[in-house]
């Protein structure tokens, strides 16, 4: 597939979006599915309503997440990224990073055992790694600074668009 411009692939983008939307409605019911009746979570019944809590707030966050991005693929398609209101989306899609970040710190907290925390481990399942934590902070981080250097060059087209 050849891509001639930035809107043919500002279209692609917009349609992995929404395919990413449909799997991930499906993906959370498969979630809630396996966490709370296929596999049960009766053995920490005193942290079920937390773990539900949690759930609801990391997959929720990612849903923001994606809606933020479809916000600033649809600015491209019109021709127009540079406006405030990207801007604003990356600095939204920073705190949701960082809510998720703190939904996974809480959930190591409660749910599970320091002793057992591992950066990376590798068993018959494939490689696995407990630094979803750091991951989503740093990306916080990131896209924070992304919106950042993103407002700032809003603020220079706006003043050069006023200059004659």
């Amino acid at each position: 597939m050849k891509l001639k411009d930035e809107k043919t692939l500002s279209k692609v983008l917009s349609i992995i979006l929404n395919i990413t939307i449909v799997f991930g409605i499906i993906l959370t019911a498969m979630v809630f599915y396996m966490t709370f009746y296929k596999r049960g979570i009766q053995d920490i019944v005193i942290n079920e309503v937390l773990v539900t809590i949690l759930l609801i707030v990391g997959i929720a966050s990612l849903f923001y997440i994606v809606f933020q991005l479809k916000g600033i693929i649809k600015t491209l398609i019109i021709g127009d990224p540079f406006v405030r209101s990207n801007a604003i989306a990356f600095k939204k899609i920073s705190v949701s990073s960082l809510i998720i970040s703190v939904c996974y710190l809480i959930n190591l907290f409660v749910n599970y055992n320091f002793k057992e925390f591992k950066f990376i481990y590798v068993d018959n399942m494939g490689i696995h790694t407990d630094m979803e934590v750091f991951i989503f902070l740093f990306a916080s981080a990131f896209i924070f600074i992304l919106a950042k250097v993103f407002d700032k060059a809003v603020t220079f087209k706006e003043e050069n668009d006023l200059t004659i």
